[in-house]
């Protein structure tokens, strides 16, 4: 008798573990969803395309075309476009003190010059949020965000042009000066 107690209990709990998994997904998934459209509803996306990208760009194409770009005459144009967020997900932070929101990001940057083809960079990366629960004045708790911050690990940039040899200098240095850039201003920009 003892060993059929055993088991059952052992069954109660292997079903009642499976759906409380299930609960906890189901619900997890309407709060990453429920983020997911907050996050679209307060316009970030819109402030990360204040990011000033050409001046740092005029640098690398000044150096390659023998500062031809500091007279005025030679001039070019840099666009953020098709900046997407993707569904959100939460992750314990590494300290186990709160919780990290993960937004995986998808945009394209084109580089336009006159009479010539534009540049195209298409780039992905996932920023990371902290949230925490803030107590208010009337002892009611909000959820607010916290240092906001891009995973270096994660960006990935890739031209959409046909880059010949002797361009690829020019299309390395390009990648390797956004790739700071999103590091260093797109968690200041959310």
């Amino acid at each position: 008798m003892l060993k059929v107690s055993s088991f059952f209990i052992l069954l109660c709990g292997l079903l009642a573990s499976s759906s409380a998994q299930e609960v906890l997904s189901r619900v997890s998934s309407q709060i990453t969803d429920a983020l997911t459209q907050g996050l679209l509803g307060m316009n970030f996306l819109p402030a990360l395309q204040t990011i000033d990208f050409q001046e740092p760009l005029k640098n690398i194409f000044s150096l390659a075309l023998g500062h031809q770009l500091t007279n005025g005459d030679a001039s070019f144009m840099v666009q953020m476009k098709d900046l997407q967020l993707f569904e959100v997900s939460l992750e314990n932070s590494p300290d186990f003190k709160g919780v990290e929101l993960q937004m995986p990001l998808a945009f394209s940057i084109q580089i336009k010059f006159p009479a010539l083809n534009p540049y195209i960079f298409h780039v992905r990366t996932d920023m990371k949020v902290q949230l925490y629960l803030e107590k208010k004045v009337d002892n009611r708790y909000q959820l607010a965000f916290g240092h906001c911050r891009v995973v270096p690990d994660t960006i990935w940039i890739q031209s959409g042009n046909f880059i010949t040899p002797m361009k690829n200098f020019i299309v390395e240095n390009i990648e390797r000066v956004l790739g700071n850039l999103i590091i260093h201003n797109f968690g200041a920009k959310v």
